[in-house]
């Protein structure tokens, strides 16, 4: 389902302003000195950037360089809150998010707590747009903090439903569903119209994505009941695209594509269309109208173009490639199908690059706040044992106390400095803890990529499209893992500042196998390996990042050292309140003396069957993560014949935990 654009949308309509107005106001911006008169241009420009962002962001910049010019900080930083907000209703969030963090920086100046709780909501906003949910959420948590937001009922319901809208944009359903009701409660007792509409309309899409589609139909519909009463149009809109993907869900499609028709002849945001078309398109793809379908996604495509969406870009040339292919028109598939693929990679790699760089800056930053710490603190002790020696010196009949005292400063100096050492090596250990998972779950699926160009230059000297389109699909395959597992693995290292973390539930160990498999599925079958899978449906409870990093790396390892044309088993089984994973595999085996230091950290790793590498911290990791997931592993081997590894998790927090449960 498409972001929601609800969250700068005002209580009440103001009319358009007319030239002659615009003129006035813009003249006034530029001349006036008077404080209260310029506070009271900023709350035009406030009202203006959300109705009419083209006009609030010229007020917003004159506003902005005349205060600027009068060494007015305060009220210039203000002027940028409402230039940012302007931009992020033109679709402009790079450039937003540029002004907004120069408003930041002189956040001590503004008149008000208010202020700044708007600018971080703001700034939030932005990043939320373009897929930032960290820096979205980190913002949006220091809002809750402020008097400002919490004791403004209709600010706090606002604050709650954009906090439960990054978390469902994110696919963490669970908080998103807590902020969200929350939302609800705070929007009915603000006596926000609105925003109980638009939390009910978040709260349906939420239980649509959870599975739960009757309460996800009666959310909506109550949404949408609510906001048609109280002419709220673009949330009328909006229940009506997302009632349509629901009922496209669930197979009722004559009452899916009307909804969507009356989309479109309503005065819909340019993002609303964009998606409707793509959802009328796929649902003609759906009923065999490939023509209809190419005709629609088109429309959305050229729309995405002129506001530059990658999303709304990928999920449009998918449906025409596709489309065309149902049609047997291979030349024009193999060119959207082109575009689709640049399209993604662009994403990707925006996405990666993001994350990757978030990452390492949040390590430099605690790397270099611990050096500075233990400098600080080194020369200050060094400048206590001179100014006590010189005391000594001067008062000899104190000279006794004088060195008792000096001899325990320095040494809870000292001490510290240790403390501040031991945090910053644990720092460094974490770091190629994370590093090395990346490392090692990212190279299975680059592996099963290689030998595609060798292939596509085959099937296209030979004119084989139909290979062409197949090889397209697997490659589309394998990014989509490579991109879930690369989104999942950044997202948990840079949700941390410190050790490994750890988030305990309960899940389904049958579907946490069937992820990990998937990923080596392609790897293995270049090697001719099969896996023999005889599962239950069993719950454990664990911590799913820690988890999944144990079963990828038995499940890599397994592929590594299993021969050609053998096979891997996986089965699971419930014993005495646990549930025991093993994989065992057909390679060479492990002898004695290496069985016995198998989880040390070693600096080297055995080459697989086909000369696979490795990083040798993964069984050390492996022990590692499932003994904080309150588990054991196991393992037994025998020469020639191959290995076994045993793992056994808790099936539930009374197993885990036995002392803290009643």
């Amino acid at each position: 389902m498409k972001i929601i654009t609800l969250f700068l949308i005002a209580l009440c309509s103001i009319p358009v302003c007319s030239q002659e107005l615009s003129d006035s106001l813009l003249m006034a911006a530029q001349k006036t000195r008077s404080a209260p008169d310029l506070v009271d241009l900023i709350s035009k420009a406030e009202e203006l950037s959300s109705f009419n962002p083209v006009m609030g962001e010229q007020l917003s910049k004159a506003l902005y360089s005349n205060t600027k010019s009068n060494g007015q900080t305060g009220l210039a930083s203000e002027s940028l809150i409402w230039l940012g907000n302007s931009l992020i209703n033109q679709s402009k969030y790079d450039s937003a998010i540029a002004v907004l963090t120069v408003a930041q920086a002189d956040i001590e100046d503004m008149r008000s707590k208010e202020a700044v709780a708007k600018l971080y909501y703001t700034k939030s906003v932005a990043h939320y747009y373009i897929g930032e949910y960290t820096n979205s959420i980190s913002l949006l948590l220091l809002d809750l903090e402020m008097d400002a937001v919490l004791k403004n009922d209709l600010f706090h319901s606002r604050v709650l439903r954009l906090i439960g809208e990054v978390y469902r944009a994110a696919d963490n359903l669970d908080p998103a569903l807590n902020y969200l009701q929350k939302a609800l409660v705070q929007a009915e007792v603000a006596g926000d119209s609105i925003g109980l509409a638009a939390a009910m309309n978040r709260l349906g899409v939420v239980y649509y994505q959870k599975g739960e589609h009757e309460i996800a139909e009666k959310l909506l519909l109550g949404s949408l009941e609510k906001s048609r009463s109280n002419g709220f149009e673009n949330v009328v809109s909006m229940n009506m695209n997302d009632l349509g993907e629901l009922y496209f869900a669930t197979k009722e499609f004559e009452k899916s594509i009307d909804l969507y028709e009356i989309v479109l002849q309503r005065n819909s945001d340019v993002d609303t269309r964009i998606n409707t078309l793509n959802n009328i398109a796929r649902l003609d793809a759906e009923l065999k109208k490939y023509t209809e379908s190419i005709k629609m996604a088109k429309e959305a495509l050229a729309l995405a173009e002129k506001v530059n969406i990658l999303t709304y870009k990928v999920d449009a040339t998918k449906i025409i490639a596709d489309s065309y292919q149902k049609l047997n028109d291979f030349v024009n598939a193999t060119s959207f199908y082109n575009q689709y693929i640049n399209h993604r990679e662009q994403l990707f790699e925006v996405e990666k690059n993001r994350q990757v760089l978030e990452l390492e800056t949040q390590y430099q930053t605690q790397q270099k706040e611990l050096q500075i710490a233990n400098l600080t603190e080194k020369e200050a002790a060094e400048r206590e044992r001179k100014i006590y020696y010189l005391v000594g010196l001067i008062i000899s009949a104190a000279f006794l106390a004088v060195f008792i005292l000096l001899f325990n400063q320095i040494r809870k100096n000292n001490k510290h400095i240790k403390n501040q050492n031991l945090k910053l090596e644990e720092l460094n250990t974490t770091k190629d803890k994370f590093f090395s998972i990346i490392a090692h779950d990212l190279r299975s699926p680059m592996v099963a990529l290689q030998g595609i160009g060798q292939k596509l230059d085959y099937y296209v000297r030979k004119g084989k499209r139909e290979k062409l389109l197949e090889i397209g699909d697997k490659v589309d395959g394998s990014m989509d893992k490579l991109n879930h597992l690369l989104n999942n693995l950044l997202s948990w290292a840079t949700s941390q500042s410190g050790g490994i973390p750890h988030y305990p539930k309960v899940i389904d160990s049958k579907e946490m196998i069937g992820e990990a498999i998937a990923l080596y599925q392609s790897l293995a079958e270049v090697k001719g390996v099969c896996f023999k899978l005889d599962l239950e449906d069993l719950p454990i409870f664990v911590d799913l990042n820690t988890a999944s990093t144990v079963l990828r790396n038995l499940i890599s390892n397994a592929v590594k050292f299993t021969k050609e044309g053998s096979e891997i088993a996986i089965t699971t089984q419930s014993r005495m309140g646990y549930t025991i994973i093993q994989v065992q595999d057909q390679g060479h085996g492990i002898d004695g003396e290496t069985l016995e230091h198998l989880f040390q950290l070693k600096k080297g790793s055995e080459l697989g069957t086909m000369g696979e590498k490795g990083f040798g911290l993964g069984l050390k990791l492996c022990k590692e993560f499932v003994e904080i997931n309150k588990g054991t592993i196991e393992v037994k081997s025998t020469l020639g014949k191959g290995t076994v590894f045993e793992v056994k998790f808790p099936q539930n927090e009374a197993v885990a935990h036995p002392l803290y449960v009643a």
